[in-house]
């Protein structure tokens, strides 16, 4: 698969994003260890290969959000991966590519998770207009892919997001979201989910281990 994707142009880049889908669904769906740890060590690969013969960002950020949702890859490595795609030697195309690969069907990323916005706003606000203008497709077909009130509060967050020295970003509170979560009322799905998933959400009642907890997810 690695040298299946390396290359490949734009069209072809987002062809073979649908067939990783599909085949992360598949294999997902098999449920096999030995099946999953080989795939997930190949999206690893995938991941971080953004050296010629490089792999288009659109599938290099693409495998890290699958690695993500699946728990395989930290919040922390996440946003590295991302300042890394988004760094200003990146030339913009590859940039706002690995951004569609990463945030299509997520954008409630951007909405709780403040080191991913900032990190995509402050590579908007670098690039030049000359290549804002170029990459402009791209990230429009991103973000008018979410729903209203994503689109509404990523840029409300965007709007209040502000400077302060050393260049760490202080966001204020929107309304409607806490601050911190609130256990007791994270806890009121636990039912449903006993219902929808069977003994399989037994473990994340109890604040179980990581596979239950994954599957819940």
């Amino acid at each position: 698969l690695p040298p299946a994707c390396a290359g490949l142009g734009a069209a072809a880049a987002a062809e073979m994003r649908g067939h990783l889908d599909a085949a992360h669904r598949a294999v997902v769906l098999l449920a096999g260890e030995g099946l999953l740890t080989r795939w997930r060590s190949v999206l690893r690969t995938l991941a971080g290969r953004d050296r010629p013969p490089a792999v288009p960002g659109l599938l290099r950020g693409r495998c890290v959000r699958l690695l993500l949702d699946d728990g395989r890859l930290s919040e922390e490595e996440a946003a590295g991966l991302m300042g890394l795609a988004l760094s200003p030697g990146v030339p913009p195309p590859d940039a706002a590519g690995w951004i569609e690969g990463f945030l299509a069907d997520g954008g409630m990323l951007l909405v709780h998770d403040e080191r991913l916005l900032a990190l995509v706003d402050d590579w908007l606000t670098g690039i030049s207009g000359e290549a804002f203008t170029g990459v402009l497709p791209l990230l429009r077909r991103t973000f008018a892919a979410y729903g209203p009130g994503v689109r509404r509060t990523v840029g409300e967050l965007v709007r209040r997001g502000t400077r302060v020295p050393g260049g760490a970003e202080v966001w204020e509170a929107v309304p409607g979201f806490g601050e911190e979560p609130d256990p007791e009322r994270a806890g009121a799905v636990l039912p449903t989910l006993r219902l929808l998933l069977g003994d399989r959400a037994e473990g994340a009642g109890r604040g179980g281990a990581g596979e239950e907890e994954g599957t819940a997810r």
